[in-house]
């Protein structure tokens, strides 16, 4: 609408440090509840209003997301990365309760499948097949006006810490540059296979 501030990146100087601090204070949520608790798209939220409450240029910017909801009437808006398209903002909201209830069972899943003495290598796969789909999904949609790419990584982080690997996207205010760039562009289209092999390769720099 044209009477909506528009947020865009990159934050100012001045801003970045709070970005920053949210971005710990999420990571440290992920660290101390992964192992134990099964993220949910209100988390999302609540990360999201968390990292970016005191940086948006209208403040329920922070935290919902992009619907038809008149409440929200600057958030009835369809974004586009590059030539990709994420979800029509009508559609949104239903997609995330869609996504987290996929998420849902597909951790359960996988809890399942690992407590059944899958071999290490059979682990990394499940592990990494199970964020690179979290994240993947998550970006296609691309549920906020902006910092979706913060909140996938963070999501990203979330599914390795919860199975004891480390946090492959740290910082995640730094968008890695090259080929993740490409696997985000991919998973705007529904391929998920390149951040697959994307994580599978920050994960072996991780353990080297």
């Amino acid at each position: 609408m044209d009477n909506c501030p528009r947020w865009e990146g990159p934050e100012s100087d001045l801003q970045l440090p709070d970005v920053v601090a949210g971005l710990e204070r999420v990571h440290q949520f992920i660290r101390r509840k992964a192992p134990r608790y099964i993220l949910r798209h209100g988390d999302i939220k609540n990360w999201h209003l968390t990292v970016f409450t005191s940086v948006v240029p209208l403040s329920y910017y922070a935290g919902n997301y992009r619907s038809d909801d008149p409440n929200f009437p600057c958030l009835n808006v369809n974004v586009q990365v590059s030539l990709n398209a994420g979800a029509l903002f009508a559609q949104v909201p239903g997609l995330m309760s869609q996504f987290s209830d996929t998420v849902l069972d597909a951790v359960k899943k996988t809890d399942d499948y690992l407590r059944g003495g899958a071999s290490e290598l059979n682990r990394v796969r499940a592990v990494v097949q199970l964020a690179a789909f979290s994240m993947g999904r998550f970006v296609q949609i691309h549920p906020f006006l902006n910092g979706n790419g913060r909140m996938c990584r963070m999501i990203g982080n979330y599914v390795m810490e919860r199975y004891g690997f480390p946090s492959l996207m740290w910082p995640p205010f730094v968008r890695p540059a090259g080929e993740y760039e490409v696997a985000s562009e991919a998973c705007m289209r529904g391929n998920f296979t390149l951040m697959s092999r994307y994580l599978i390769g920050a994960l072996a720099l991780q353990t080297a």
